[in-house]
């Protein structure tokens, strides 16, 4: 499968924008609807929004081309919960660490590892950040991710793995980025 690669840049442009939209009154978070995705046009094949519906739940809103060309099919509208379902487990972010970052609010980084069924070995990097609903609740994420092979070895060049390619994932770390209102203990 060929999937073009994030840039680089993706997260430092992710932050730049968001931290440039507007606050109503003294809110830390902007509004989703000052989201213009003409903003992130260079990365829009590898962002997302989900909607936070409650106790760590997320139901996915937008979807960038790489996550359908990733997992093989269209996810948007989906549950999260969904998903994990079928990935293995340790992968997804657990529910209660979701709730935390609507909680706080805050945003999150993490990165995954992967392996191919021919032995190679990829990175998923994720910075997700939030976005308030009209009533001034943080209630939406803004995400991009990057995948990258971790060394030649078993990668083949221009190619990044789909979920069918993989034969194991693990979630090699997760944690709070402070937008203004700190991170939870």
């Amino acid at each position: 499968m060929i999937i073009s690669p994030a840039h680089e840049g993706i997260f430092d442009d992710m932050r730049v924008v968001w931290d440039a939209l507007p606050r109503r009154g003294v809110a830390i978070i902007p509004d989703k609807k000052e989201l213009q995705p003409n903003l992130l046009k260079a990365h829009l094949s590898n962002i997302g929004i989900a909607e936070h519906l409650g106790e760590g739940k997320l139901s996915f809103r937008l979807l960038g081309t790489n996550s359908r060309e990733f997992w093989g099919r269209e996810l948007t509208g989906e549950s999260y919960d969904k998903v994990a379902d079928a990935v293995p487990e340790g992968v997804t972010i657990p529910a209660e660490i979701l709730a935390a970052i609507f909680d706080q609010p805050c945003g999150m980084k993490s990165r995954r590892e992967a392996r191919d069924r021919s032995g190679g070995r990829w990175l998923c990097d994720m910075l997700a950040l939030p976005f308030s609903d009209s009533d001034g609740a943080a209630r939406f994420l803004l995400y991009g991710y990057r995948i990258y092979p971790d060394s030649t070895v078993g990668n083949i060049q221009g190619w990044i793995p789909g979920f069918a390619d993989l034969s194991t994932a693990q979630l090699l770390s997760a944690e709070f980025v402070d937008v203004g209102a700190g991170v939870p203990d």
